[in-house]
């Protein structure tokens, strides 16, 4: 199947764009407004720094914990949420990449044979 250069070209600079926010603009798991609530009164006179963490699901979870194995449960799901998503970003990368490579080359060389077609 031959793509055409110009298709291929838009298709790559589309996933580029949407892996690139799921890679990069993609924040950790928030918090259960619960959980967080906790985590905040726990660390009030710690400094702001510690309250902004308390909004992530990992952080709050492990600093309001009260049993361990649920705690790394729900620790676990948060991080393996957060790769999975880190992982889908990165895949969309490279084949977005591979993709604007092989149609802007493909499109270069089309448009080389066309230049030379015309010169004869």
């Amino acid at each position: 199947m031959k793509l055409n250069p110009r298709i291929s070209l838009v298709i790559g600079i589309v996933l580029l764009a949407v892996g690139a926010f799921t890679s990069f603009g993609n924040a950790p798991p928030k918090a259960d407004p619960a959980s967080a609530a906790a985590c905040r009164e726990r660390f009030v006179d710690q400094g702001q720094e510690m309250l902004d963490r308390c909004g992530e699901a990992a952080f709050a979870t492990a600093m309001t914990a009260t049993d361990a194995n649920q705690a790394a449960a729900s620790i676990s799901a948060s991080n393996n949420q957060e790769i999975g998503g880190n992982a889908i970003g990165m895949f969309l990368l490279g084949i977005g990449l591979a993709l604007t490579l092989a149609g802007a080359l493909a499109w270069m060389k089309q448009s080389r044979d066309r230049a030379g077609g015309q010169r004869e």
